[in-house]
């Protein structure tokens, strides 16, 4: 009768979908045509179920991709599985990832029964001293004994010999019908009999060392009687230097169960120690030296490692006896395994030591005890999904550092800074492979969940089972990599981790909220080989990091006064620590840090100098920090540049409000400028890309105001000129100016006319002036173009001005400023925001997209990150912050799925709000099915349309699909580097393009693209002072030559091309253009074709069955026209083929 042991296997891992390189340059046609559908991977036959997650895609991520295709529900929080909507998701990802076990059982028992019949004729050998034993297993078999360290002493008395195993087990999740689909670990456990033990063998690894024996013993046979089948190695059980085994590889090439993997694990009679000696406050390992166990430290994690072997088949018996009474553990424990491997633990160490097997015994656990009274925390009436929110509502909320003692009134054990859930019967911490910082990882994860499934977010069911979380430079903000050689040595495995965790929490302090701790995964060595010698020593910590203290350069400690505390800082601090005195008069033991560098980076290194010896040039950092690398880099810092220019409007919003000669008093003074939202790519304070800074005002309301179009932009005129006059008289400083704007359609005051622009000198010699662009809001205008606009009678000129006038207007007058009021409270929140949303406007810009992809647009999907941002938490990290902006982008489905955000400060956008966002993108989304109006849906409490900055094709779907891409490619780069995070040279790479799939490059004269000054500046200056006078010359603030050129060239062959460049001041030397998809190929030739054309020559004419006249567009005739445009400006036009 076989068993199945809770062994962890990761479950297929869903892959971020998005495409690489070379997927976008094979695929140009779908890209730019906007086709948005990406090919569906078919599992095929069940036997699909064990391809290697790298080379398909899983029936998880299949359903991460259809997930859009049906209305999403929030998990209940109350914990019952009621909604219908929410039990059929349920019901689908459990059918989506539970492989046939009829056809996969038979797989594992064929190969087992193999091995089980070869152990069991195995005979009988021994007792054998050390020596000999070594001798005999490498005569018989060439195999070498796999002495967990420290190795038995020659002059050990210790006997080692082999006996008929008392039992044989096969542990499979596949056997109880509990896996899911992916790799899974077969564990055959072969029970030594315990004649084999005797009383003493708990002590010094006894046990472990008669253990390894017995295992090279089945090695040795096995590499003779099945050396054609399969190829033996070692490997360390769940990576535990303690508990080799062997790890079985069909030799056989066309075998498709790779994912399967075989091990055989030694293990004790049950009841073979008494638990009462090995209770975690015991020592087990005593030293020559320490013979007083009472006196030497205690040894839990060797104490819980040694029953755990004697446990296993009980374990068996309780999760078979849970399954019995509560019909849903199986389905929760597929729900565990799902949340486990998208946050990327397992029972490996190297995943945390928390995966299957502790999922299911602890469930089966508070199935039978851990309530009041010893009664069952959990009821057996539970759901699937009611037990798993149970378990995860225990892992969030109990601090397991305060032991937890199941079955074991008596028992008192300090609390620790590793976890435990310990079982008396048994004397197993079930826990016990957990660190403190990997415990504390996990905790973190269930707390995010159960905040995400308690919550009103419609997304909470992908947030949980469906998006991958595990990858570090998406999930960290700093990851560091580092080796500890010197403590090698320690007493096991997890001490150093644990030390080292220690070491650094105590000294990043309140810096982090978050600190992991990341070891590499277990070696396979021959079976020829002895153990390895050396424990891997590199570690990778991985931080989430607080924004308000983790730039903090001066760290104050305890008091000169208090001797002790102050002796102890000393101590951890080393020379480091210096006393000195501050400005309030006290003198203090401080700690001050470089600002060159990351402070958490100076932290790490000292520490590991000072309390471990490293080398801490050997201390790596994997975060990129890409806003200090990639973002322009000006003379005065972003940060400061930004404050100027809040001040400054703070200022003139001030002086506004103190005028008193004016017609009407204003009544509100609004920013409507990215530069006061702190979200420019470049700071408007750089002489080469000044830009002038929008401000709305609105007067008290009058009856004096005209009734017409045309007239109240006539009078917004003199309202300037009045107001310009009032702001010189108030401040001498200041230079004022009135503009004009759509002088085209001025006679029809349909669009805004005028502005005044408010020019303060320049702060700095090499700074360029402020200007602010001051327009007049008048509510009157709205309700006069709805009228004008009402009118069925307008001809379609007409009518189109004043659509578009219309939506400008709710645009610039009403959306804007409130977008901007909203964002300038957001930042306060979200110091990380600002840079993130500038890096994601520079990879915008890179790759050409700046002219389709509205900077509002950019700017609401960074925010998105933060106020939503399940399933991790709130990024502190420009870097972080981006790249997960780039994987929202590559996973979004704009065309079935709107983005809503919550910009408010308490998140009160209530549901009825969001009801209506999706009620009005179902109705665009049935009104333009074709998405040639929108195609990105994205609404906020603060634009209650979805459309305020993408109606009328502002984002048209070639672009939306082509940032999909682009975004998905650069995850793949970024993909490759999460072992050791992102470093500066690929965070570069994110922001180069690829030209070859644009059908045509205009180059553009270097001097041309770096800003209006150097245009219009005849030739370069003599001296330095007027070279300064050019740069910062106010008649040329806002003028563009490469935007003038762009916006000729659309309103020319806007109809036959989509072109391409970055933002203004930042868009290089290229533009890039396609030609649109109605122009391409032949066309009979007719009158008013819409475009230019050619006529095909008469060779080629005569293919044609009909004879008629054909022509073909005119595309280097379309090009000369181009150059001809931009004389001055393009040095020559390259065609791509």
């Amino acid at each position: 009768m076989s068993r199945k042991s809770h062994t962890s296997s990761a479950p297929k891992r869903r892959k971020l979908s998005h495409s690489s390189d070379d997927e976008i340059k094979h695929d140009r046609f779908a890209v730019l045509n906007g086709n948005t559908s990406s090919s569906e991977h078919s599992g095929g036959d069940e036997s699909g179920d064990e391809v290697p997650e790298t080379s398909a895609p899983s029936k998880l991520q299949q359903h991460t991709r259809r997930r859009t295709q049906r209305p999403s529900a929030a998990l209940p929080a109350g914990g019952a599985a009621a909604g219908s909507l929410l039990t059929a998701q349920i019901s689908e990802l459990l059918a989506e990832n539970t492989p046939n076990y009829d056809l996969r059982h038979p797989k594992i028992t064929k190969v087992t029964e193999v091995v089980v019949r070869a152990i069991k004729a195995l005979p009988q050998q021994g007792p054998f001293n050390l020596v000999e034993a070594e001798k005999y297993a490498l005569e018989h078999g060439k195999v070498a004994i796999p002495f967990p360290s420290p190795r038995p002493s020659k002059d050990s008395n210790v006997k080692y010999e082999y006996a008929v195993p008392a039992a044989i087990t096969t542990r499979s999740r596949t056997v109880k019908r509990m896996s899911i689909k992916g790799s899974e670990e077969v564990v055959i456990g072969v029970q030594m009999p315990a004649s084999l033990l005797q009383e003493k063998d708990y002590l010094n690894l006894r046990a472990f060392h008669k253990r390894a024996f017995y295992l090279a013993r089945i090695a040795g046979g096995l590499s003779e009687a099945l050396r054609s089948d399969f190829t033996l190695q070692y490997e360390c059980l769940d990576g535990l230097d303690l508990v080799p085994a062997v790890i079985l590889t069909q030799n056989v090439k066309a075998t498709k169960s790779r994912t399967t993997r075989y091990f055989i694990s030694v293990e004790f009679p049950q009841d073979a120690f008494q638990a009462v000696k090995t209770l975690p406050n015991k020592n087990c390992v005593r030293s020559t030296q320490q013979p007083a166990s009472g006196d030497a430290l205690p040894t839990p994690f060797y104490n819980s490692c040694l029953q755990r072997q004697a446990s296993q088949n009980y374990y068996d018996d309780l999760v078979a006896a849970a399954t019995s009474r509560c019909p849903a553990v199986p389905d929760a424990s597929k729900l565990g395994q799902l949340w486990l491997a998208q946050r990327g633990f397992g029972t490996n160490l190297a995943q945390g030591g928390f995966g299957w097997w502790e999922w299911s015994i602890m469930c089966a656990l508070l199935l039978q005890t851990g309530g009041p009274r010893g009664q069952p925390l959990f009821s057996e009436r539970y759901s699937s999904l009611q037990l798993f929110k149970a378990m995860v509502q225990v892992l969030a909320t109990r601090e397991l550092t305060e032991p937890w003692l199941l079955r074991s009134d008596t028992l008192d054990i300090a609390q620790s800074e590793v976890p435990m859930l310990y079982d008396g019967k048994t004397g197993v911490n079930v826990l016990f492979k957990m660190t403190g910082a990997s415990y504390q990882h996990l905790r973190h994860c269930a707390q995010l969940s159960l905040t995400t499934v308690n919550s009103k977010q419609e997304d909470s069911f992908d947030s949980t089972f469906i998006r991958r979380y595990a990858d570090p430079c998406l999930q960290f903000d700093e990851i560091h990599t580092m080796d500890i050689g010197s403590h090698s040595n320690a007493p096991t495995q997890n001490d150093a981790v644990n030390k080292l965790f220690r070491v650094l929490k105590r000294g990043l302090g309140d810096r982090v909220t978050l600190l992991d701790i990341q070891r590499p995964f277990p070696v396979t060595w021959k079976i020829s080989t002895p153990s390895p010698k050396a424990r891997a020593t590199s570690f990778q910590v991985r931080l989430l990091v607080n924004p308000d203290t983790v730039s903090r350069l001066v760290d104050h400690g305890p008091s000169a006064e208090d001797q002790a505390a102050a002796t102890e800082f000393q101590q951890f601090w080393g020379s480091k620590s210096e006393l000195r005195r501050f400005k309030d008069g006290s003198i203090t033991e401080s700690l001050v840090w470089d600002s060159s560098e990351p402070v958490t980076l100076q932290i790490i290194r000292h520490l590991l100098q000072r309390h471990f010896s490293a080398d801490p040039k050997l201390v790596a950092t994997g975060s990129s920090r890409l806003d200090e690398n990639v973002l322009p880099v000006t003379a005065v810092s972003a940060k400061d540049a930004f404050t100027l220019i809040n001040q400054k409007f703070q200022a003139l919003t001030s002086t506004l409000h103190s005028l008193s000669d004016l017609p009407l008093p204003i009544r509100s003074v609004s920013a409507a400028s990215s530069a006061l939202r702190s979200t420019t790519l470049a700071p408007p304070l750089s002489p080469s890309t000044a830009t002038p800074i929008s401000i709305l005002i609105q007067f008290d309301s009058s009856g004096r105001w005209p009734d017409s179009l045309p007239a109240i932009q006539h009078t917004k005129i003199a309202f300037l000129l009045k107001l310009g006059d009032a702001l010189s008289t108030a401040d001498t400083t200041l230079t004022t100016r009135v503009g004009l704007e759509h002088t085209s359609t001025a006679t029809t005051g349909h669009f805004n006319t005028a502005y005044l622009d408010l020019i303060y000198p320049s702060p700095a010699p090499t700074l360029a002036p402020l200007i602010f662009r001051l327009r007049i809001h008048h509510d009157r205008e709205l309700h006069l173009l709805q009228t004008a606009l009402s009118d069925d009678s307008l001809h379609g000129a007409i009518r189109d001005s004043l659509t578009s006038a219309l939506a400008a207007h709710k645009r610039d007058f009403l959306a804007s400023p409130r977008h901007t009021t909203a964002f300038r409270t957001l930042l306060t929140r979200f110091p990380a925001l600002s840079p993130t949303i500038r890096l994601l406007k520079k990879w915008t810009s890179s790759h050409l997209l700046s002219r389709h992809v509205p900077e509002e647009i950019l700017e609401l999907i960074a925010a998105h990150i933060f106020v939503h941002p399940a399933p991790w938490a709130t990024p502190a990290s420009p870097t972080t912050a981006f790249l997960r902006c780039l994987w929202f982008l590559s996973t979004w489905d704009w065309a079935v799925s709107p983005l809503i955000v919550d910009l408010s400060v308490g998140q009160e956008m209530g549901a009825e709000q969001t009801a209506e966002l999706r009620a009005r993108f179902a109705a665009w989304r049935k009104l333009d099915p074709q998405m040639n109006q929108v195609s990105w849906f994205v609404g906020s409490n603060v634009d209650e349309t979805g459309v305020a900055w993408t109606a009328g094709g502002r984002v048209e779907k070639v672009v939306a699909a082509r940032v999909a891409a682009l975004a998905g490619a650069c995850l793949e780069v970024v993909g490759g580097q999460t072992a050791a995070g992102l470093s500066l040279e690929v965070g570069k790479t994110l922001f180069v393009s690829p030209f070859e799939e644009y059908d045509f490059l205009v180059m553009l004269d270097k001097e041309a693209v770096k800003g209006a000054a150097v245009v219009r500046r005849k030739g370069k200056e003599k001296y330095r002072n007027l070279e300064v006078a050019a740069e910062t010359d106010v008649d040329v603030v806002g003028f563009d030559p490469v935007e003038d050129f762009l916006a000729d060239l659309e309103a020319a062959f806007g109809n036959t091309a989509l072109f391409f460049y970055g933002a203004s001041g930042d868009g290089g030397k290229i533009l890039a253009g396609v030609w649109r998809p109605g122009v391409q190929g032949r066309r009979e030739w007719r009158v008013r074709l819409g475009w230019s054309s050619v006529p095909i020559s008469d060779k080629v004419a005569e293919d044609d069955d009909d004879g008629k006249e054909m022509c073909e567009f005119n595309k280097m005739g379309i090009l000369k026209e181009m150059e001809i445009i931009g004389e001055g400006l393009v040095k020559e036009i390259k065609v791509q083929t």
